[in-house]
């Protein structure tokens, strides 16, 4: 009975051992099973975040991008373009140069007194380069052209009074258009084309006392006509001769006088003159109220070509 007994305990204790083993080798299995489900969830959840991670670096590779273009476009706005700073940067450089060249040019450009003078407006001057400008042209209008110029001087010497013409010129006047007053003698060649012959003459007082001389008697003899000189005619003011400032015909006592005087022709004028040209200057003794010891008593003549 005890055998039985013992028997049946150990055969419950058996089937209890097996069933404990069934139990543990389903929770076994079933653990085994979970697992995989548990990595996968973890590789799933790894994967996420991969994929967060690189999407968050894929945003802020974007957001750095704009943020490098945005200040790319802002630094083009601020910088200008090579060419105008180029532009920029030459523009102080031709300053210096246009400055530098205006110095230069200034330099070049420096004349005497008499010179600015002349050279303003291409102003008529005694100088040598503005006695080529022409004092007629402004007047007359039309063409007006320097036919001979003359630059070797002649001194009619009469011992107390020296004549000298230092230069003369002829010019031609050809369709004067400009109104001229009727009344002025300039007015003969308002009509009719013509010459004007000016002389830059001195008239030098060598005595020690005053002398009375009229330079508008000194006559330019040719072909057996004469023409009397002008003070006035085509000679600005500046530039009349004049003895002194109260009358012009009485030149002090060693004193020395410069200015213009002038001759009008016309054509048949001219070309009865233009032979054997004479400018016949005379004796300060015919408007003396006192002789003076001159060396001779007539008239000087000094050759006076007007042409080639």
């Amino acid at each position: 009975m005890k055998k039985l007994l013992m028997v049946g305990m150990m055969s419950a204790m058996l089937v209890g051992l097996a069933a404990c083993g069934s139990d543990a080798d389903s929770k076994s299995a079933e653990s085994d099973k979970a697992t995989p489900k548990t990595e996968e969830k973890e590789v799933a959840k790894k994967a996420e975040t991969t994929k967060q991670d690189v999407n968050s670096d894929t945003d802020a590779n974007k957001q750095t991008e704009e943020k490098q273009d945005k200040e790319s476009t802002t630094a083009k706005e601020d910088t200008p373009t090579t060419e105008k700073a180029e532009e920029k940067t030459s523009e102080p450089a031709a300053q210096n140069d246009t400055t530098k060249e205006t110095t230069d040019t200034a330099k070049i450009e420096e004349k005497t007194p008499e010179q600015k003078q002349a050279a303003a407006a291409g102003a008529f001057s005694l100088t040598p380069a503005g006695f080529k400008q022409s004092a007629v042209a402004p007047k007359t209008g039309g063409t007006v052209s320097l036919v001979y110029l003359n630059t070797t001087p002649e001194t009619a010497d009469f011992g107390p009074l020296k004549v000298t013409v230092k230069q003369y010129k002829l010019e031609s006047v050809t369709g004067a258009n400009k109104k001229m007053d009727p009344y002025s003698p300039e007015s003969y060649l308002a009509n009719q084309d013509g010459f004007v012959v000016t002389a830059d003459v001195v008239i030098e007082n060598t005595s020690a006392s005053n002398i009375n001389y009229l330079a508008e008697r000194i006559q330019i003899n040719g072909g057996g006509i004469s023409k009397g000189a002008s003070l006035e005619n085509f000679v600005p003011t500046a530039y009349q001769l004049s003895g002194s400032a109260t009358s012009h015909n009485i030149f002090p006592a060693k004193s020395k006088r410069e200015g213009a005087i002038t001759y009008m022709l016309n054509k048949d004028n001219y070309y009865t003159l233009v032979h054997l040209t004479k400018l016949v200057v005379p004796n300060p003794n015919d408007f003396a109220d006192k002789a003076l010891p001159v060396k001779t008593t007539k008239a000087i003549d000094l050759d006076f070509r007007i042409t080639e």
